[in-house]
């Protein structure tokens, strides 16, 4: 049996951070019915890379689904969502903050169909807060928690992360918020109405930062790939082929560092004896270390340290990491079988339970695949689904 075989979750969520938490919960088996707009779809259909007219975006996110079209402005399609949701466990969505209010589907009011459910919602600054009514996407939330003017180098402004991590990580949170509700509900019988902003997410990460301030009111730098108010030598260092990232964690390795790099000056140096020490003689002290990384290779500078014991690693590109060993090793790079853009390779999932492990059964729904059977098992007839079509409810 899968973790969480036998949950059923009403989808509505739609671009990246809700569907990104129901694959969660659909990876280990939770039945995730993904309600999406008649002839539109999530807006994530709309996002590159395509083959064959479907997105590959979409269909990253939204495996192990089923998929149905159902408008619920219409009255129809209304009672057709009531009719899923008192059978549920679990809604989630995403929609900007009293969306489904209007739709006729606020907490209150699922509540009244099915008093156990849980209710999640996914925005960008919460259902209740001065800025509830603003829209937002992972950009926007980067450059107002704070992390986009932390990453990057201090002469240059400061740079979006690359990948969308208030989607996922707020995805992730939620998540585990529809876990830690269901097994409330497995102790009490009672549902729960969970509330998690992107906003609140990703302020709640900026550890080293939040510290600096509260503890003794500095306001760090970013300094690009070191930490260099933290700890030194932790830092990415121009290579014979490329670029290579090494460091310590505190003052142990120290000398094993020094050794590896013949570097003992540095380590009889009473400027650098302690990690405090040289954190403040950072601008002096890197243009040494950086010297011995210069004329070496990426594989010799991993042996080097490896045989030190001291935490390294080459920086590379996604394409170099998709082939490392360790991904290999890890199935972190698995193969799906999807019914729009076919057979492709995609990121695994990172949760190993190896009692209740993740199954890839399929890939994501094209738009409208599961009507007839969920539909069906509603109780609705072919006749009374084809009413349904004509009005534009499904």
């Amino acid at each position: 049996m899968r973790a969480l075989e036998g949950i059923v979750v009403i989808d509505f969520t739609q671009a990246y951070s809700g569907p990104f938490c129901t694959m969660q919960l659909a990876d280990f088996g939770a039945t995730v019915i993904k309600i999406e707009r008649p002839g539109l779809g999530d807006q994530s259909r709309e996002w590159a890379p395509f083959k064959d007219g479907y997105s590959g975006y979409y269909a990253s996110i939204n495996r192990n689904k089923k998929g149905i079209t159902l408008d619920v402005s219409k009255p129809e399609g209304l009672e057709v969502a009531k009719k899923l949701i008192a059978k549920a466990d679990v809604v989630v969505e995403n929609f900007k903050v009293g969306t489904m209010e209007k739709m006729g589907l606020s907490y209150e009011e699922v509540k009244a169909i099915n008093p156990s459910i849980i209710y999640a919602s996914i925005s960008g600054f919460g259902q209740d807060s001065p800025l509830k009514d603003r829209p937002a996407y992972d950009n926007v939330i980067q450059a107002m928690t704070g992390l986009q003017e932390m990453t990057g180098y201090p002469e240059d402004p400061g740079v979006r992360c690359g990948p969308a991590i208030g989607d996922s990580l707020t995805g992730l949170y939620t998540a585990y918020a529809i876990l830690m509700a269901y097994r409330n509900k497995m102790k009490t019988g009672a549902g729960e109405r969970i509330d998690v902003a992107m906003y609140d997410v990703i302020f709640s990460i900026l550890e080293p930062h939040i510290m600096a301030k509260t503890l003794t009111d500095y306001d760090n730098v970013r300094g690009g790939c070191n930490d260099r108010e933290t700890l030194v030598p932790y830092d990415v260092y121009k290579c014979k082929d490329g670029y290579f990232s090494c460091g310590l964690a505190s003052d142990n390795g120290w000398l094993e560092f020094c050794q590896a790099t013949d570097f003992m000056n540095l380590y009889e140096d009473p400027r650098f004896e302690t990690n405090a020490m040289r954190c403040e003689q950072y601008d002096v002290i890197t243009p040494m270390l950086a010297e011995f990384f210069i004329d070496k290779t990426r594989a010799e500078l991993d042996v080097i340290f490896s045989e030190a014991g001291i935490p390294n690693a080459p920086v590379l590109s996604v394409p170099e990491a998709m082939v490392n060993e360790q991904i290999v090793a890890r199935e972190m790079v698995v193969t799906i079988d999807d019914a729009g853009v076919g057979t492709y390779q995609a990121q695994g999932n990172p949760m190993r339970m190896d009692g209740t492990p993740v199954v890839y059964a399929h890939g994501a729904p094209t738009l409208g695949q599961d009507n007839e059977k969920i539909f069906g098992e509603l109780g609705y007839s072919e006749g009374e689904l084809a009413d349904l079509a004509k009005v534009g409810a499904i």
